[in-house]
């Protein structure tokens, strides 16, 4: 009898034992790709975000991160996360757009003219609906990170007026407003994705790029492009992603843990993002560029030209959409 009530309390103790181990407290061991290398913004985010999971997790999920394009393209780990086979990724609004449309609105040329103006469409109720269209397309959006204002570098001739851009042939990502943008400009476009440009500049393939000076830094294109033009045509968000398959297995408090690490992470990121931007124009001039300053009237002049595609995209995004993006501009100017 002894024996049995033994065996009886042990099998009791197991089964507590069961029934009390949550997903909570199993270790959850996730990867975080970026595209960019270690000295970006994106990827020195995408690190804090993941030291900030395993201590809000207090461990339970363990984030690892792949930098520089090892896991693919934006488009590639964007893929990944929708079947479930990475867990975190930051692509740019842009390429996400090929997904969802509505997050092309962002890249709308000439819109932005201030970080802290982004900050708050991208923070507020606009942003907000943007992320909300996610899940659907088997995405979680976490936060909007900043890649910054994007410039044009090219080897052939400083540019610094609308008529500079004709003839020459410039990257652009994958999307078909920056391919339409360009076009738009004089410039023959060519999308490719960011791990192939390097090369493609060094061997003549294409003549030029446009991405804020961090990338351009980062990526070494000083080595194979002499001009720099601070035309400043569009502002580049990055949205930090969770892939919804993986978002489902973890549980309640895990997930709020890793809203809250992202919540964080997003400011540590945008100020990264910001001092580097700052920092590096100079430290691209020391590499021996050639920096053109393109004045606020030739901006204007670049918009004026771009307003068919312009109107092209606004058509496309939906008149209640673009009326949304340029009314939160506009109280973000308000300062309401």
């Amino acid at each position: 009898m002894k024996l049995n009530r033994f065996w009886g309390a042990l099998a009791s103790a197991l089964l507590l034992g069961a029934l009390t181990t949550s997903p909570a407290s199993a270790q959850v061991k996730a990867k975080l790709g970026t595209s960019l290398p270690d000295t970006h913004p994106q990827t020195i985010g995408a690190r804090k975000f993941a030291e900030l999971v395993g201590t809000r997790t207090e461990g339970r999920v363990t984030v690892t991160v792949y930098s520089n394009a090892t896991l693919g393209s934006d488009v590639q780990m964007t893929s990944a996360l929708q079947g479930g086979t990475l867990d975190f990724t930051v692509p740019s609004t842009a390429t996400l757009a090929n997904l969802v449309k509505d997050f092309g609105v962002i890249g709308l040329p000439f819109s932005f003219t201030s970080e802290k103006q982004a900050d708050a469409v991208l923070d507020g109720p606009f942003g907000q609906a943007l992320l909300a269209k996610l899940p659907e397309k088997k995405l979680i959006g976490l936060a909007f990170w900043e890649n910054g204002f994007r410039n044009v570098t090219n080897s052939r001739r400083s540019i610094e007026k609308v008529d500079d851009f004709s003839g020459i042939k410039i990257r652009t990502m994958q999307n078909n407003l920056y391919i339409d943008m360009f076009n738009g400009l004089g410039s023959n476009a060519v999308p490719m994705a960011v791990n192939e440009l390097f090369t493609a500049l060094e061997t003549r393939a294409v003549d030029a790029q446009e991405n804020p000076f961090t990338v351009i830094h980062a990526q070494k294109f000083f080595d194979v492009q002499k001009y720099l033009s601070t035309t400043g045509h569009a502002y580049d968000a990055l949205v930090l992603l969770a892939g919804k398959p993986f978002w489902d297995k973890l549980s309640e408090a895990d997930r709020g843990a890793i809203e809250a690490a992202a919540k964080e992470a997003t400011l540590f990121q945008r100020e990264t993002s910001r001092r580097l931007n700052g920092d590096l124009k100079a430290a691209l001039a020391k590499e021996g560029m050639q920096i053109t300053e393109v004045t606020p009237e030739q901006r204007g002049l670049m918009r004026e030209k771009l307003k068919p595609v312009i109107n092209k995209y606004a058509a496309q995004f939906g008149d209640e959409l673009v009326s949304s993006f340029y009314g939160a501009i506009a109280k973000a100017n308000s300062g309401n």
